[in-house]
């Protein structure tokens, strides 16, 4: 297996396998104890914990005279004004709790639920059971939730999210590794079929199949709503990279059949390559590999070549696309942060200007502890949470329980990680995290126990950033449902000294790859209680979809989200 594996995915990648293979086999011989094994709460009333502490917060730091909700009925105790005072500076995890699904990918929907999917864990690894997956919608408003039909093995695709709140998913696991396979077949397979999910009505629809299959495919909304798709191994099972460029154009009806096309090739490009949407409309391609940073022009379909990174990020870094709209000049910070390259995990972390990305990579604010397969969550205030990974060869070996914070300056530039409260369990390899719409952000535990028995009970944390034990929340009274390019709007609040509005697309990750996750702070001026905002005239910054908007006070502090949609 380790000779065929090196032959294909190169020998780095391919004995990371095999100490990963050979951490789960120590779990499941109870040679090695998963973090948190006995560490958990009923979701419930983690919910009442957390928000009890929140109160407290906001209790004992009110502003203009306002608290929060239930705060004057709270009888604050030593232990939570002792968490409070904690929280204040570091933020709080929530105790760990059971979500009966391996999170390995996570997706924000419109309507505020998340929507996880993974392989079906009973039939892991055998391939006569490789189209076997499984799929759960949760709902972070009781940390509950329910088990829905998945189409098939989609674990592995690649996915982002329409300007309808569709998600789309590309590729997936058509056939695990079968050593019964002919020679030079026996690796993984890449499905060929692609799907949409309609939030609404839980429904799946079977979209056009690709001409060849794509096993960590990466898959990016343009500013048109059309959708690329590129990399990931092809259904051969012979390690081959499928280099084409997939054109995927949605259908007019939220239930219809959309179109898919070849628009070229592009070799080279690795597994789950980071991209991004440029304000230029073309698309960046930013590693793995220090060569691969380019972009792609949708208008002729030709790449041409940009400077390269100043380092390589394999072993599944984090990529980050924040933009700041709110001052006389527009920046776009594209950051590539972490991976394992040469036998060691990085902390070298590097941006592009979205707006030059002709000037190349520079230096970006290093992480306190070097890591790969970690997430990284862009948060309301513009901050950055990067939660998890590890720091071995393998996929779970010296994992990571330090979360780390970038904070920023209010030009947009230069900023600093800081290190902040630690999760309970390990997120690792096949971890996911996500910003929910209260602005706190989910964390899936790894699969370092894939067993069936480990799957009904994987767990996960939320974690309250130090902004929500700063006082009491602003609150939105009123904001317009729809939003054109270029609008200029009014979002009304319940008190004044508001200070800026953030759109937040939701994320949908899995393997540390965000594929819609960007933020996007808005240029506003002052209008009594609350504050008049203007949507970029550009789709290339703010493609047309469903957003989170936040507003966020003087002290920091954001408001719940609305959900807002911007046509396109």
């Amino acid at each position: 297996m380790i000779e065929r594996e090196s032959a294909l995915l190169g020998p780095e990648h391919a004995a990371s396998h095999a100490r990963s293979r050979s951490d789960q086999c120590a779990v499941m011989r109870g040679q090695r104890q998963v973090p948190a094994q006995g560490m958990v709460a009923d979701a419930a009333d983690t919910l009442a914990e957390d928000a009890a502490v929140v109160a407290a917060a906001d209790a004992t730091n009110p502003i203009d005279g306002v608290a929060g909700a239930g705060s004057a009925r709270l009888a604050v105790s030593g232990t939570i004004t002792q968490a409070v005072a904690a929280a204040s500076s570091v933020g709080r995890w929530s105790a760990p709790f059971v979500i009966p699904v391996v999170g390995i990918t996570s997706v924000l929907l419109h309507t505020g639920k998340v929507l996880f999917w993974s392989y079906e864990p009973s039939t892991y690894h055998d391939p006569a059971h490789s189209n076997d997956g499984v799929a759960y919608v949760w709902d972070y408003k009781t940390r509950t939730g329910h088990k829905i039909a998945s189409p098939e093995n989609i674990w592995c695709g690649g996915q982002t999210i329409l300007a309808d709140g569709r998600v789309y998913i590309a590729g997936g696991n058509l056939r695990y590794p079968d050593a019964a396979a002919p020679p030079g077949k026996r690796s993984w397979e890449g499905a060929l079929s692609t799907y949409t999910f309609n939030p609404l009505k839980g429904t799946w629809t079977r979209q056009p199949d690709m001409a060849h299959g794509r096993w960590y495919p990466t898959v990016t909304q343009l500013a048109d709503n059309r959708v690329l798709v590129l990399s990931g191994l092809t259904e051969t099972g012979s390690g081959a990279l499928n280099n084409g460029v997939d054109l995927f154009t949605p259908s007019a009806s939220i239930d219809g059949v959309g179109t898919l096309r070849s628009v070229g090739t592009h070799a080279g490009s690795g597994l789950y390559p980071p991209q991004f949407l440029l304000p230029s409309g073309n698309l960046l391609q930013a590693g793995h590999a220090a060569a691969n940073s380019m972009q792609l022009n949708p208008s002729t379909w030709n790449w041409s070549m940009l400077p390269s990174l100043l380092k390589s990020h394999q072993g599944l870094g984090n990529g980050i696309s924040y933009t700041n709209l709110s001052g006389s000049v527009p920046h776009q910070v594209i950051v590539i942060a972490g991976g394992f390259t040469g036998g060691v995990a990085q902390a070298d972390n590097e941006a592009l200007d979205g707006f030059h990305p002709d000037a190349g990579w520079k230096p970006y604010a290093q992480w306190r502890t070097p890591r790969h397969n970690s997430n990284t969550v862009i948060l309301p205030d513009g901050s950055f949470l990067t939660v998890g990974g590890n720091k071995a060869g393998s996929s779970y070996g010296q994992p990571v329980f330090d979360s780390e914070l970038y904070m920023r300056n209010s030009g947009g530039t230069g900023g600093r990680w800081e290190t902040v409260a630690p999760h309970a369990i390990q997120a690792a390899y096949h971890s996911s995290a996500i910003l929910l719409p209260d602005a706190t952000v989910l964390l899936s535990q790894d699969d370092m126990d894939s067993s069936e028995a480990a799957a009904a009970r994987h767990k996960a944390q939320v974690y309250s950033p130090p902004y929500l034990f700063r006082g009491a929340r602003p609150k939105i009274v009123s904001v317009p449902g729809q939003l054109a390019p270029g609008q200029e709007f009014t979002v009304t609040t319940d008190r004044a000294g508001m200070s800026s509005v953030m759109l937040v697309a939701p994320g949908a990750v899995t393997h540390g790859n965000d594929m819609h996750q960007r933020a996007i702070k808005l240029s506003v001026r002052a209008s009594g209680a609350g504050l008049v905002a203007h949507v970029p005239k550009t789709t290339a910054l703010v493609p047309p979809g469903y957003y989170m908007l936040f507003v966020i006070d003087s002290k920091g502090i954001p408001s719940v989200a609305t959900f807002v949609h911007i046509t396109g």
